[in-house]
């Protein structure tokens, strides 16, 4: 596999040299349009590459494996897919897909059509109705059918040339719902989806060039339709298993946690509100508990696609100047009203992060510098949470390099103690849980908050 490329270590710290001066503006009305990124490498069809192929296992057992994970490709290429989902999702809104798109055969629209396909599965198998202590054991059944039917929904979703990936690709999406022996869902398996969708990505299999053309890939419009279609869709499903069964949150990280269930909505919905200023990240709070919007136009639904889809009117008491214009719907908000409606009690003690956040930061460039960092500290650098990521031969490959010196911040502090530093449920694949002191907010919260614009 080759080596790590300057600009996948580049892309690893901000989406461009020149967006920090901007970045580092304290200003309240600070915003930020899409940057360039660099491609992301193609995997080729070739005979080696394809003699690679092999079924996903774990390898992160240590502290010295995760910091091999973070100095590998996967890492930075992972890395880099994500921001430019981001970059291509910046200033626009959410576009759930209500309804499956016509069967014209376009690869985006079958994954839609698939993921609408899980969804129904969520309304034809019912909760057992016995007393259950964690969570609803007809979870099981949901994820015994998954299991059953991997294979097949490969089968067809996948052209002829991608489908021996199948080996790789399956493990992935199988985790990305939940843990069915667990009765639980966290980060982690919001993880296992992205890294699908970018498997699937570097396969080519959104894209119209030559199967197996060599080379890179940098395909914006798929980006895009990635962040504000299929993700949306996806937290859909998601949120539907989580309600219908009960899932309990992996890690257990409770009120200390940015959200007790998923971190990516955040870190897209930043990116989503980046270009204006009209609605602060203070305001986005309030407007998340607001009457005319809970009770008038959401009338009390706690259906995920009506707070994922519905354009909401914030009152003009909200936003500065008052005739402004918000990128509504967008998934911080959409996040934000999730909370509210399942949660009782002041926002500051149920959510005191997301509370400081919206309190203390300024402008959301921050918000998304922020994100992305935490993101990067508190999942993809936490034993508790990759410790359950499979690697392959070709798509997602372990690195046995050897570990080399860094310079950035390990678990003893700073962005290693984002959330506490507590250990928390070695078994889950959630954000570990973590007893915030004064100190441990304080370096949560600092991560957003720093001068350099939220990037490291």
């Amino acid at each position: 596999m080759p080596m790590v490329t300057p600009a996948l270590r580049r892309a690893q710290a901000a989406p461009s040299s020149s967006s920090t001066n901007i970045a580092a503006a304290s200003s309240s009305t600070a915003t930020l349009g899409s940057q360039d990124l660099p491609p992301i490498p193609r995997i080729p069809f070739d005979r080696a590459t394809l003699s690679r192929i092999t079924a996903p296992v774990k390898k992160i057992v240590t502290e010295d494996d995760v910091e091999r994970w973070k100095q590998s490709e996967a890492y930075s290429v992972y890395l880099l897919f994500l921001q430019r989902v981001c970059e291509a999702s910046v200033g626009k809104p959410t576009r759930l897909p209500v309804s499956s798109p016509a069967d014209d055969g376009a690869p985006l629209h079958k994954l839609i059509a698939l993921l609408h396909q899980l969804d129904s599965w969520t309304d034809e198998i019912e909760p057992q109705s016995r007393p259950q202590r964690f969570g609803n054991l007809a979870f099981r059944d949901w994820g015994a059918r998954l299991e059953n039917r991997i294979d097949q929904i490969h089968a067809d979703l996948l052209p002829s040339h991608i489908q021996p990936f199948t080996v790789e690709l399956k493990a992935y999406l199988f985790d990305s719902f939940g843990s069915f022996t667990r009765i639980d869902y966290g980060s982690g398996h919001e993880l296992a989806f992205f890294a699908w969708l970018g498997f699937l990505y570097r396969l080519g299999f959104f894209s119209s060039s030559p199967a197996g053309e060599e080379g890179t890939v940098a395909d914006v419009e798929v980006e895009e339709s990635l962040g504000l279609e299929v993700f949306p869709l996806y937290l859909h499903v998601v949120w539907r298993l989580q309600d219908r069964y009960g899932l309990e949150p992996a890690g257990s990280h409770g009120v200390w946690g940015l959200d007790d269930f998923q971190f990516l909505p955040y870190v897209i919905g930043a990116a989503q509100l980046r270009t204006q200023s009209t609605l602060r990240p203070a305001q986005a709070v309030t407007a998340s508990s607001h009457s005319s919007i809970l009770k008038d136009q959401l009338t009390g639904q706690k259906d995920p696609a009506a707070l994922i889809s519905t354009s909401l009117i914030l009152p003009s008491t909200l936003l500065t100047p008052p005739d402004g214009q918000v990128t509504v719907p967008n998934l911080y908000l959409t996040s934000l009203l999730r909370i509210q409606t399942l949660k009782r009690g002041p926002f500051h003690e149920h959510s005191p992060l997301l509370h400081d956040i919206a309190t203390t930061v300024p402008n959301w460039v921050k918000v998304y510098g922020g994100m992305v960092k935490m993101y990067r500290a508190e999942c993809l650098s936490k034993k508790v949470v990759v410790q359950h990521f499979g690697f392959g031969g070709v798509g997602w490959v372990w690195s046995d390099a050897p570990v080399m010196a860094t310079t950035s911040v390990g678990p003893a502090g700073g962005m290693g103690m984002a959330l506490g530093g507590g250990r928390g449920n070695m078994g889950s694949m959630g954000v570990p849980t973590a007893r915030v002191t004064g100190a441990g907010m304080g370096a949560a919260c600092a991560a957003i908050r720093t001068d350099d614009g939220g990037y490291e």
